[in-house]
């Protein structure tokens, strides 16, 4: 199990051989979503823990997504529970969220449609709204 407590971005980027986005970085160091007890989907969307971060991006880089190869530029930074990532495209300083879901028969590098949501912010405000629904009650 991992701590969703240790994040350390100086040894994500050492040990993958990335620069992390600015605006990543400021996401995490502001994090947005509160821990709910039984809700961690939230929190899974954003993970905040150097050791899955490596692990995971290592062994997509390392293997295969379902058979597809994985991108040496692609950063995931959250899941969904199911198998599938949400990541960056580290290239070209691309602000755009992209979710690769091992059901869509889709190319990994067809990224327009692979696009989740156009930004960190974006992405953060969708997530604090399903939290609010959950915590509220009305899903």
């Amino acid at each position: 199990n991992y701590d969703p407590q240790t994040m350390n971005l100086k040894l994500i980027e050492s040990e993958l051989n990335i620069s992390l986005p600015g605006f990543y970085n400021s996401a995490i160091q502001n994090y947005p979503f509160k821990p709910v007890d039984h809700l961690d989907f939230v929190e899974d969307n954003l993970v905040k823990n150097s050791d899955w971060i490596i692990d995971n991006n290592s062994s997509l880089r390392s293997s295969t997504f379902f058979g597809r190869q994985w991108p040496q530029a692609y950063f995931a930074f959250g899941h969904d529970g199911f198998g599938n990532y949400f990541f960056l495209n580290l290239k070209e300083n691309d602000p755009t969220i992209y979710f690769a879901d091992h059901d869509e028969d889709v190319s990994l590098n067809d990224l327009p449609y692979l696009e989740y949501c156009s930004s960190m912010e974006e992405y953060i405000s969708m997530g604090l709204e399903d939290q609010q629904d959950i915590i509220g009650g009305k899903v």
